[in-house]
């Protein structure tokens, strides 16, 4: 009997290890979660560098300092997609003396019912849009713009959760996705261990740059499946 067992025990565990080989084997499409005939759907990482420029710029003219990031696109498990790349830009068109209130600040609680107004919408407003280019690396691409949303959380231990998000337009493609219409959301989210009381110590940091991981979600229809 012990040997039958173990024999079905090792049975269980080859299945149970194909199946995960299987689901984690790549790919970036759930056209599962589509709704239609006709809808894309895509979910994607991307392992990000961001570096804040420009800083403080000059506003009165329209010049803006900005956070740039560079990195590389994986499914959601981790595997990186081979050739593929990510830039983005976020200009911060709020005066500095107003960032705690945008970083620092969340909305009051919602009074019900929650499935009728009022809606409460302070300490939500996006400092501005900003863009993002997704390179696939298999020929295809999109460029998405759009509202986005930083905030951050002081952590115990005295360091800082950062997030950002964002809501996104698609405004142009390349190959597969040249035409496309459709819309994107992403939340990016960076840990700093030892984060500093004042922005002017903080601005180091954002300065040198520091890693950010981005859940990426799409949804579109390819040009040849328009009206």
């Amino acid at each position: 009997m012990g040997g039958h067992s173990r024999s079905v025990i090792g049975a269980l565990d080859g299945i149970r290890d194909a199946i995960r080989a299987a689901s984690h084997s790549g790919g970036i499409h759930y056209q599962q979660l589509a709704q239609g005939p006709l809808e894309k759907v895509l979910a994607f990482n991307d392992d990000d560098h961001i570096v804040l420029k420009n800083f403080p710029g000059d506003p009165a003219k329209g010049d803006f300092p900005y956070f740039s990031s560079h990195g590389t696109l994986t499914d959601l498990y981790g595997n990186h997609l081979p050739g593929s790349k990510v830039e983005t830009a976020f200009p911060l068109t709020v005066p500095p003396d107003q960032l705690n209130d945008l970083l620092y600040s969340w909305p009051p609680e919602q009074p019900q019912p929650y499935d009728a107004p009022p809606v409460d919408g302070k300490n939500t407003t996006p400092p501005g849009p900003s863009k993002q280019f997704y390179d696939f690396g298999d020929g295809s691409s999109i460029v998405t713009v759009g509202p986005s949303l930083p905030k951050i959380v002081r952590t115990k231990g005295g360091g800082a959760q950062f997030w950002v998000s964002s809501i996104g337009v698609i405004s142009q493609g390349s190959g597969k996705y040249a035409g496309a219409h459709g819309l994107s959301s992403y939340v990016g989210s960076a840990f700093f261990k030892k984060w500093p009381a004042t922005l002017p110590q903080q601005l180091p940091i954002l300065i040198a740059g520091f890693d950010v991981k981005v859940a990426i979600f799409v949804k579109l229809v390819l040009k040849q499946d328009q009206g």
